[in-house]
This record gives C-alpha cells, structure tokens and sequence, in this order.
C-alpha cells in the first residue's frame, strides 16, 4: 500500500472540515439564539422588577390600555417606585377617582417628594379645599430637603484674621415644615473657641433658595473672654434638594467681633460617607 498518497488525502479532508468548521459553529449559534426567548415586560414585571413594571405601564398608557397601566404602575409603587406612584395617582385622577387617586400620591408625599406634594395638592384643590392645597404647596418647596445636616463654614473676620465653625443642623417638617432649624455649633475665631446652640429660621422663596436668620448662645471655651457668647446671622442658602446646601451670611458677636461665613452643608448620611472615605 502506497502510504503517502494516504496521508496526503487524510490531511486534504482534515483541511476541508477545518473549512467547515466556522459555518458548523454559526449555525449552532443561531439556532441556540432563535430557542432563547426574551420575557416580556409583563412577565419582567410580575418576576419582581420594578423598572419594568414602570416601563411597561407607559407602554400600556400610550396604547390608551389606562386599567392595566394602572395595575402595572400599582405593581412599581409597592415595590418602592415612586414616580410609578404619581403615574397611578394622575392616571386615576384623570378617570374622576380621586379616592383612589389618593393611597399612591399619599406614599409619594410620605416619601418626601415633592413631585408626591404637589400632586397631592391637584387633588385636594379637584376636592374644593383651597387651604389644604396651599399649603401642600407651601410644604413642597422645602420637603426633600435633609432632616439633618453637617456644615463646615469659614469666618472671614473683619477685624482681621480667619475662622471657622462646625455646625449640626436639625430641621425636621414637623418644625413648620423645615422653617424653623435648631442645632449645635462649634466656632474658633482669633485663638478662641466657642461651643453654642443655635435656633433660626429660613424662609424658602423657591424650592432651591432659602433666606435665613439665627441666633448663638453658648460659653467661651477655655478663654478669659466674656464667658458667654451671643451672636447672630443673616444670610441665604443655595439648597440642592435632599444633598445639601451652600450659603453666605452675615455674623456678629456680643463681643463685637463681626464676620462673613461661607459654609457648605451636606445631608448626615452623605456627610459620614465622605469621612469614611478620607
């Protein structure tokens, strides 16, 4: 037997299915793809995906399908969507449901959106109650503002000098619906620390600016001082809603002292953050 006409014809059909090979692979690919089937938004939404059930009641209301948009964007706000939430709310507001319409846009407020608190006021003013809209309103501009923040502020003094001072801001909506602020400072100005408790008042003009005032009351920390320091300052807050703020004030001292502080403020939780990264 001649052998290498063997070999040789053994190496020319092992060419030919290495040939073969890529089409043999992409046809297995393809039909492994075609048998794969991708849920539905339903099915997603049903599985426990809030994004879905949120998508897929805006599928659903542009079809004008608004029974089951309703049940879909009820699916997303149990599951802690929010603006699934103000989808429902508006939906059943649009249909004259206004007690229905009530539940979700309640969570939302609850939550502390002010989308949810202004929405909140549509449907009382649709219930003919004046007063309980205006004052949702009056309450939205200041609702997802931060219970309670961190601030660090630099004191340009005038007599000269610099300063600063950490201050722990408590500004819940029980408190005329974060109007009214209460808080402790620490300030150290011209080799002088002062510890104080701060009472004050902001006043939002738009959801995003607040002019505020306070006032300062604590002892002189290891100073042959006056023992007891009194101040108080004016100025105005730059918020971001619930991250913080920046703000620019005014300060004056009992002492006589008078000062300019630039000081930024962040939420507690964010403000703990930032420490542990440092």
């Amino acid at each position: 037997m001649d052998v290498a006409p063997a070999l040789r014809g053994l190496f020319a059909s092992l060419r030919r299915w290495r040939c073969l090979w890529p089409c043999l692979l992409t046809v297995a690919c393809a039909t492994t793809s075609s048998n794969v089937r991708i849920p539905t938004l339903q099915e997603q939404c049903e599985g426990g995906s809030s994004s879905s059930c949120e998508a897929w009641g805006q599928q659903l209301t542009v079809d004008h399908r608004t029974e089951e948009a309703d049940r879909a964007f009820g699916l997303a706000c149990a599951m802690g969507a929010n603006s699934s939430c103000l989808e429902q709310g508006r939906l059943r507001m649009e249909r004259g449901d206004l007690d229905g319409a009530e539940p979700p846009l309640r969570k939302a407020y609850d939550d502390d959106l002010e989308e949810g608190a202004l929405a909140l006021a549509e449907l009382q003013e649709a219930r003919g109650d004046a007063v309980g809209a205006s004052r949702l309103r009056w309450e939205a501009l200041a609702i997802d503002k931060s219970t309670v923040e961190v601030a660090l502020g630099w004191r340009i003094l005038w007599q000269g000098g610099l300063g600063a001072g950490l201050d722990i801001n408590v500004q819940p909506m029980g408190l005329g619906a974060r109007r009214l602020t209460l808080g402790a400072n620490l300030s150290f100005e011209d080799q002088a620390a002062s510890l104080n408790a701060t009472v004050g008042y902001q006043h939002f003009v738009t959801n995003w600016m607040a002019p505020y005032a306070r006032v300062l009351v604590g002892p002189y920390l290891g100073s042959q001082r006056n023992p007891l320091n009194l101040g108080a300052e004016a100025g105005v807050k730059f918020f971001a809603g619930p991250v913080g703020h920046l703000g620019v004030a005014l300060g004056t001292s009992f002492d006589g002292s008078t000062y300019t502080v630039i000081e930024a403020g962040l939420d507690w939780v964010l403000a703990l953050v930032v420490l542990a990264h440092m």
